[in-house]
């Protein structure tokens, strides 16, 4: 059987192909390997950036493997022994410039291992037994001295109207920016990577917020926000959810506040699609930035500012929820906590989502004790809430991914 002759293209790329070294395709393969570790959500979390930086930089090795349970045991040691290694850097060497305690470091181990599940499809270290490397860490924890618990603070709803009031100017476009972008995470219960760029990311309109995601409407005298997002968490996400939020909020009005922003920072319908719905100086909010100014607003009405962050506004809100008498199920759903399967059977139809930002907007709360951190677990799915057969799946896998929510920031 006589092969079809080629066509010009198809020789050319050929061609092409036949003089490329071994050199030259290992670059490439780097290359697009790097890019990988740069664009998935999770490659962000501290944890992960910490690892890549100790692997390529402090010991000259690629942060990524492809074993399986069948590998050498000799090759899964090994890659264990690099975790055990990079643990106990971060507990000696305080590369941020702090100490770093135990609990950290094993949940830096864990995002690392979830990143490199969701990157490669392999377990980091080919699915070995985890005791050798949790012995280490419970070493660190007996033989370091560990750095004083300072638990984060979630916004009071009272405290960041106050805080508004006094330091953004209305007729301002940048504060009506910060009013707007703020308010809506609030009472949307939004992390700070699904409404700001996280560290090392570049503005892109086609994964995040823009003018043009953003629709108003009125329905039974109420004012509503429709925002088309992609949730931080799912990798790969596109901009198909939208976040219902509902106006009225008697001391945070996200949809007022919204439709301030497109009043008193007007961009032209042609550029809609890609200017950043919340900017700052014309360039998108970062995470950073977001942190910075609830720590300052946070300061400026008397309150420590080292107790708040950028997720300091999804803890808020979710408690305001709470204090209302909402029901965790719906507040799990409004707030992306393990609601895909959720969502199969709690549906969070429009004057439901009206009525969750409403109220979050309108609650004022006290904490019981201003220390006890509010826990991202206290919305988790419990067993009896789940769908018969499909307990141990979807709660351990929620377990693991929430136990990181923090490191949105």
């Amino acid at each position: 059987m006589h092969p079809r002759p080629l066509s010009g293209k198809q020789a050319a790329s050929l061609a092409a192909a036949a003089t490329q070294t071994e050199a030259s395709r290992s670059a490439l393969r780097k290359g697009f390997i790097d890019r990988a570790l740069a664009g998935g959500p999770r490659s962000r979390s501290t944890g992960v950036r910490w690892f890549v930086k100790y692997c390529l930089y402090g010991r000259g090795t690629l942060p990524f493997t492809s074993l399986t349970r069948e590998s050498p045991l000799a090759a899964r040691l090994e890659a264990e022994q690099l975790m055990m290694d990079f643990a106990i850097w971060l507990a000696i060497c305080r590369p941020s410039g702090r100490p770093i305690s135990a609990k950290s470091i094993s949940k830096y181990l864990g995002q690392v291992r979830l990143w490199h599940l969701e990157e490669f499809r392999t377990d980091i270290i080919g699915e070995l037994d985890l005791s050798q490397l949790k012995a280490v860490v419970k070493g660190i924890a007996r033989c370091i001295q560990q750095p004083p618990a300072l638990d984060r603070w979630g916004v009071r709803t009272q405290d960041l109207a106050k805080a508004i009031e006094q330091c953004l100017h209305p007729q301002s476009p940048t504060d009506a920016n910060w009013a707007a972008g703020l308010t809506a995470a609030f009472c949307g219960l939004l992390r700070g990577a699904e409404f700001a760029l996280q560290e090392g990311e570049v503005f892109d309109p086609s994964r995040h917020l823009t003018r043009a995601d953003v629709k108003f409407f009125e329905r039974d005298g109420v004012w509503y926000a429709i925002i088309r997002m992609r949730p931080a968490k799912k990798a790969g996400a596109t901009k198909t959810l939208p976040l219902v939020l509902g106006g009225g909020g008697t001391l945070l009005d996200p949809v007022a506040a919204l439709k301030h922003l497109f009043e008193i920072d007007p961009v032209p319908e042609e550029q809609m699609a890609t200017t950043p719905l919340f900017r700052h100086g014309g360039a998108a909010f970062t995470v950073e930035g977001v942190r910075a100014m609830v720590k300052a607003m946070m300061a400026s009405i008397g309150l420590d500012p080292a107790r708040f962050g950028a997720h300091s506004l999804r803890i808020g809100g979710a408690t305001a929820a709470l204090a209302a008498g909402l029901s965790p199920a719906a507040i799990r759903a409004a707030g992306r906590w393990a609601s895909d399967v959720y969502m199969l059977y709690t549906r969070c139809n429009m004057q439901a989502s009206q009525r969750l930002a409403t109220v979050i907007g309108s609650t004022a709360f006290e904490d019981l004790q201003r220390g006890v951190h509010f826990a991202d677990e206290e919305l988790l799915l419990v067993p009896d809430e789940m769908p018969v057969g499909g307990v141990g799946e979807f709660v351990e896998e929620d377990m693991v991914r929430d136990a990181f929510d923090l490191e949105d920031e």
